[in-house]
């Protein structure tokens, strides 16, 4: 298995594109395989020249052309131009990593298509008409009502439609997400749905169990291939084999595992992986006598360190409403399903009815997704996982006394007291791509205080082009990583100007995180840029405090520098904040401009710092020479996005800090930047080690 492993990586390297070039090439695409949202299309293909899984990007221009591709249902060749690119890792520390994702589909590059040239229709074999199949469904289930529709998709192919995000939030927030996931137990059902109807039709049991061995190894392709999945496939096959093969059910399961490590080496470092081996194996060890709420308590109880180490957060309810939603997914919800599917053609009111259960289903997991219970726990350190692991594991292996479940709990408490009260703080410039954010959390969490959230300019779309549900980056890096930290609540936001990219995924944060207050440069508070991302938040409202450098607040670790007079929250208006964290002053300019900065240095003189965010991520129009001469700091914090349309950092920026000895340090090159300290000592760590997006900067930027 480790000369498996070591030969997939070595063959990754070498098909790893190194850089970004035009291409022109011949695909062959699956139509299953491609996801749309508004105009945006994303996908895996394989490069039939080479054989390579690539995944692919494009943005439509046309409904006609988007509406064309949607409705393929066969296999195709299509001969496109546009850019291949290597993957990009995970920036951000805690980030989902979409490159290990993606190896675990066997694909290493990218494809940008500018241009589609041909289609042309392929001819089918067995995997083939698998994957048209499995459109031909999505197509149909298309039509259905909603909730229906995305029941549909999530539980008979394993897809998701621009309505699961919405759906999935509260299964999420409950732990019921395996649920919604093909995994083992719909397997049994499909099985046992087939033994009945077969059965019916007086078919032996042993034609039964042949045409089931057959055909399972085909529902694994119309349902998606997910682990889970691949999985539970491999073990009813074992199963339905075992009167040759004479396994047990624990050499079953073990033999399932070294086939899905075959299949796919990384398996075990992913969740859907963890959860779905470690479940089937508890289910294999546990007694006969182990039944109802208490196995569901020790399932749950067994799979809370995976899921703590990849969602940092539990709801108090899910060890309870899984014993109670299983037995009615199973019997009630699934069956409905299906019959909700094949009804619609045919006799519609039955399919309305049951899409009106389906709703009321949703709406008691929102209503108890709601509930108060929500505990944020945190990633665990990974010494701690694997110590709640086994922990968990002799727990419920051995007939327990209450001193080992005390002896857990208090595991649990421990590492929970580690992650919310950490010895150590951070100064964290977070790659939040074209844009500011900046996260400044002091030990044992005694403030958390943030300078600015990011955001992204937004250009208004047709209808036909806009996505229906997606996730800002705050939600998909800001907030994952304050939740990783365990950090539920922020003390002060403090923004610096108007600009998008520095408050534009306000909303986002106020959202997800309690905020006690937001301070902004005097003059804007009564802005509609702020003003509207403040009353969009639907729970509670945080305090909006305008400050100049005379104010001084209670409970805030930054001196305000800048703005003199109130303003109207421009970049000459910019909040100017500096501090001292682990024996390092830090100071942060927003997008103050040059004239400004000498504005600030004549006031402030003496003031003498270690690490300076650069102005305006870098612009020429910040950073002069005589600024940084007089300031003199030994670091330069860049915060940019990659490909900008600004062309930041600007190279007259870089030689002025290459002059004055400055090192520089962007969040292009390096991902989230961070200061860690104990105590007046600290260091600084970066994400990335700066080779691995190379070939997205611009020669000068290299260091």
């Amino acid at each position: 298995m480790m000369v498996w492993c070591y030969s997939l990586q070595k063959n990754w390297t070498t098909i790893t594109a190194n850089r970004q070039m035009e291409v022109t090439k011949r695909i062959l695409v699956y139509p299953d395989e491609l996801k749309f949202n508004g105009n945006f299309m994303t996908g895996m293909v394989t490069d039939v020249q080479t054989g390579q899984r690539e995944a692919v990007i494009m943005s439509f221009k046309s409904p006609q052309m988007l509406k064309k591709i949607d409705k393929l249902t066969t296999p195709s060749i299509w001969l496109i131009n546009g850019q291949l690119k290597p993957l990009i890792p995970h920036t951000n520390e805690n980030q989902f990593d979409n490159l290990t994702y993606n190896h675990h589909r066997r694909i290493c590059n990218q494809v940008q298509i500018t241009q589609i040239e041909q289609v042309n229709e392929q001819k089918q074999g067995i995997i083939g008409w698998c994957h048209t199949l499995r459109k031909r469904l999505s197509l149909y289930f298309e039509t259905l009502p909603y909730p229906l529709s995305t029941y549909c998709h999530q539980l008979i192919i394993g897809s998701s439609n621009e309505d699961s995000a919405g759906l999935m939030v509260s299964v999420k927030r409950l732990g019921l997400l395996h649920l919604f996931c093909i995994s083992g137990m719909h397997i049994v059902l499909f099985t046992d749905l087939f033994r009945r109807l077969l059965a019916h039709l007086w078919w032996r049991k042993e034609s039964i169990d042949i045409f089931l061995i057959i055909i399972l190894p085909f529902y694994l392709l119309v349902g998606g291939g997910a682990t889970s999945l691949v999985r539970a496939v491999i073990m009813a096959e074992l199963g339905l084999l075992h009167r040759y093969l004479n396994l047990d059910r624990l050499d079953g399961w073990a033999l399932s595992l070294l086939i899905g490590l075959v299949l796919d080496p990384l398996l075990l470092l992913t969740l859907g992986g963890q959860l779905s081996y470690l479940l089937s194996f508890v289910l294999q060890v546990l007694p006969e006598s182990v039944r109802g709420f208490k196995q569901s308590l020790l399932l749950n109880l067994i799979s809370l360190p995976s899921l703590l180490s990849y969602v940092y957060e539990v709801h108090l309810l899910s060890f309870g409403v899984s014993y109670l939603i299983i037995p009615l997914f199973s019997t009630v919800i699934f069956p409905a399903v299906l019959v909700g599917a094949l009804s619609f053609s045919f006799f519609e009111p039955l399919a309305y009815l049951i899409n009106a259960g389906l709703r009321c289903f949703q709406y008691i997991l929102n209503w108890l997704a709601d509930f108060p219970g929500m505990i944020h726990f945190g990633k665990p350190p990974l010494i701690l996982a694997l110590l709640l692991f086994f922990a968990s594991l002799f727990v419920i292996s051995q007939d327990a006394s209450l001193k080992s479940w005390k002896i857990l709990a208090l595991l649990y408490v421990i590492t929970g007291g580690i992650i919310h009260f950490p010895l150590n703080g951070e100064v964290t410039f977070i790659d939040i791509g074209q844009g500011d954010s900046i996260l400044i959390r002091e030990p044992f969490n005694h403030r958390v205080t943030m300078i600015d959230t990011g955001g992204k300019l937004s250009f208004k779309k047709p209808n036909w082009a806009t996505a229906r549900h997606s996730q800002d980056d705050a939600q998909r890096i800001t907030i994952n990583y304050l939740k990783s930290k365990g950090i539920s609540q922020i003390d002060t936001i403090c923004l610096t100007h108007h600009d998008a990219d520095h408050i534009g995924y306000l909303t986002t944060i106020l959202e997800n995180i309690a905020v006690k207050r937001v301070i902004v440069p005097a003059g804007m508070e009564k802005q509609p840029a702020l003003l509207n991302k403040v009353r969009n938040v639907t729970n509670t409202t945080p305090i909006i405090i305008p400050v100049t450098d005379s104010v001084k607040l209670s409970s805030f670790p930054l001196q305000i520098l800048h703005p003199f007079f109130p303003g109207e929250g421009k970049n000459e208006d910019s909040l100017v904040l500096t501090g001292k964290f682990g024996g390092k002053k830090f100071l942060f300019t927003g997008d103050l401009d040059q004239q400004n900065e000498e504005k600030v240095i004549q006031k402030y003189p003496q003031l003498k710092i270690d690490i300076l965010k650069a102005g305006h991520h870098g612009s020429k129009t910040a950073s002069s020479y005589s600024f940084l001469q007089t300031i003199t700091p030994k670091y330069a914090i860049i915060s940019a996005g990659r490909f900008n349309r600004y062309h930041h950092p600007d190279e007259i920026t870089i030689k002025n800090f290459q002059k004055l000895n400055i090192n520089y340090l962007s969040t292009q090159q390096f991902g989230m930047i961070q200061y860690v300290y104990y105590g007046h000592n600290g260091k600084i760590k970066t994400t990335l080690r700066g080779d691995e997006t190379s070939w997205t900067l611009p020669n000068y930027l290299h260091n």
